[in-house]
């Protein structure tokens, strides 16, 4: 067989094998990755008001529910695993999950990450950065930031004021996403190029602010577990509210399949 003929013959085998070299000729990758959204862990107090309520775990239906990952082969990601795997196609492990957090608040200082350190897993705090200094005690502290990265928990923004973006001017908007950026990495003392946007708002124009201020990628509110690469700042997140307990937390998961 002459030279040029055996080169058409391992072009066919690898498009039909699915080789390397035909995979870079492939559309946008859809990676099968749950990515969890709560807000607070702490007790479920009858004062609290019900939308307060409602975005509440107990910290002992928490605990439940992360040793059930555990138990079922969950692997938990950061958020250089989840991008290497969009942009380059890099391997993940086993029933890949990622664990969000939004808004900041302290108490998954002191009632979700001691779990989350023992149990060896990851995931990433989303912060209000206007918070930080604030009077009000139910949110973070620039020091306490530190604290949670050690016990395996990253770091994101939230913005500056928990901003509905959309409706900003595109200046107030970008003060939000690049402030917010600026003071984090300050605080951290590294790259924080993860943002979740309030309120799950935004459209076409926020999502091109947002990759301009330097973030890599992003999580919405959208329900559902299909992450694209050509999406990277519009990922979709099941959200884990009050009333889900181990059964209905279990469920949405086996449920969440592309």
């Amino acid at each position: 067989m002459s030279f040029a003929p055996r080169l058409l013959v391992v072009a066919l085998l690898a498009a039909l094998l699915g080789s390397p070299a035909a995979a870079s000729t492939a559309g946008p990758r859809t990676l099968d990755v749950p990515i969890l959204m709560y807000h607070r862990i702490d007790y479920l107090r009858p004062t609290l008001p019900a939308i307060t309520r409602g975005l509440t775990v107990a910290p002992s239906d928490f605990a439940r529910q992360m040793h059930w990952l555990k138990r079922n082969g969950y692997h938990s990601l950061t958020q250089e695993q989840l991008l290497a795997a969009l942009r380059e196609g890099a391997p993940l492990p086993p029933r890949p999950v990622l664990i969000t957090f939004d808004d900041g608040y302290r108490d998954v200082l002191g009632k979700a990450s001691p779990v989350i350190h023992r149990l060896g897993l990851h995931a990433t705090e989303y912060v209000i950065t206007g918070r930080l200094h604030g009077t009000d005690p139910s949110f973070l502290t620039v020091p306490e930031l530190r604290v949670l990265e050690q016990r395996g928990i990253e770091i994101g923004s939230h913005t500056v004021t928990h901003a509905d973006l959309p409706i900003l001017t595109d200046a107030q908007a970008f003060q939000e996403l690049t402030t917010s950026k600026r003071t984090l990495e300050q605080a951290v003392g590294h790259p924080v190029p993860w943002f979740a946007y309030p309120y799950g708002a935004y459209d076409s124009n926020v999502v091109q602010m947002v990759a301009r201020a330097g973030y890599e990628l992003a999580v919405t509110t959208k329900s559902g577990s299909c992450q694209s690469s050509a999406q990277p700042l519009e990922l979709k997140r099941l959200e884990v509210l009050d009333t889900t307990g181990v059964s209905g937390f279990a469920a949405m998961l086996r449920g969440a399949r592309c």
